[in-house]
């Protein structure tokens, strides 16, 4: 009985340390090449990503929206990460100025607009 007892305890601690953590919500990659099209604003962005899991006011201004993703595998004391994706977007006067996504640590995809030339007569 004894022993029975150490085998489930040591069953028990397998199961709960060992498991899959996401964080977030996973983001479409392929929704970021509309983010820079014209007249894309704040609600616009919720629309394609859903609500931010955070807003931060920047010094110059601009709101910047943060969408993450995260999956780890966990195996008692150590977390390996599976999966990654950062968004941040920018705004300042409810327009988009600016994005990057990052996946997976890798180099990220930075885009940002152009300023505008004026006409020359």
């Amino acid at each position: 009985m004894r022993y029975l007892s150490l085998v489930l305890v040591l069953l028990l601690v397998l199961a709960v340390g060992c498991g899959k953590v996401i964080e977030g919500k996973k983001i479409d990659g392929s929704k970021t090449k509309d983010i820079l099209a014209p007249g894309t604003d704040a609600n616009t962005i919720v629309q394609m990503f859903g609500e931010p899991q955070q807003k931060e006011n920047l010094a110059n201004g601009e709101i910047k929206y943060i969408y993450y993703y995260r999956e780890s595998r966990r195996m008692l004391w150590h977390s390996a990460p599976k999966d990654q994706e950062r968004l941040e977007v920018f705004l300042k006067g409810n327009e988009v100025q600016r994005y990057r996504y990052v996946y997976n640590e890798e180099q990220p995809i930075t885009t940002d607009i152009p300023p505008v030339q004026p006409e020359k007569k």
